[in-house]
């Protein structure tokens, strides 16, 4: 279930409201020079990814198959919402590590690329990450989730990211100490010493304040 090349058509349609929205509020969030560049990194990613995704896939296949210890009904909802969680916790070991890590980093570093912040930043992804991120995604194999469930819940996971890559959206009250919101991501991609290497987080922000990255 490729759904993040389903979502791309909403991706445009929403960097243009973000444009709408800094002319109506008199602010330029955007640069033609740095926006192309991420669009592009975007593109890079997603067409190389239909070719070096599969690696992932061939490599938590053969986990799945041979080190499961359970063989977990893909018609379940507490399997697609315990795996939703699970890919999350994984994810933000990976992201932690991608800033910790300097072999890790050089495949990171390019979303972190960019002078500005807006939507197109979200879509500045790396083409190498494919590397070593699937080691992170074992630990789903081990647990028997099937290949749909972690397909479908790794592209939901991303598409999440997407919109908090904004300015225009401020503090969410009580929903800021659950999940990742653009103002606890805009502090992730802030360069005061405070802020750096903080809110690893993809969907939710309880990883952090559980591990002291907040």
């Amino acid at each position: 279930m490729n759904l993040i090349l389903y979502a791309v058509p909403f991706f445009f349609v929403l960097i243009v409201a973000e444009l709408l929205a800094d002319r109506w509020r008199g602010v330029n969030n955007y640069r033609v020079a740095d926006a192309v560049n991420s669009i592009s990194t975007g593109v890079l990613s997603t067409t190389t990814g239909l070719l070096t995704k599969g690696l992932g896939l061939v490599t938590y296949t053969f986990a799945l198959q041979h080190w499961g210890l359970f063989e977990l009904p893909a018609h379940s909802l507490w399997v697609w919402i315990g795996a939703f969680v699970l890919y999350d916790f994984c994810y933000y070991w990976l992201h932690r590590c991608g800033h910790e890590r300097n072999i890790l980093w050089a495949a990171h570093s390019v979303h972190h690329q960019s002078e500005d912040y807006n939507l197109s930043t979200a879509l500045r992804q790396t083409s190498t990450g494919f590397l070593l991120s699937w080691i992170f995604y074992l630990p789903l194999a081990a647990l028997g989730v099937p290949l749909v469930v972690f397909v479908t819940v790794a592209a939901l996971n991303l598409l999440y990211q997407f919109w908090v890559h904004t300015r225009h959206i401020g503090k969410l009250g009580w929903y800021e100490w659950f999940f990742v919101t653009p103002s606890n991501h805009r502090a992730h991609h802030a360069q005061n010493a405070l802020y750096m290497d903080r809110n690893y987080g993809g969907v939710f922000i309880l990883w952090d304040r559980l591990f002291g990255t907040y």
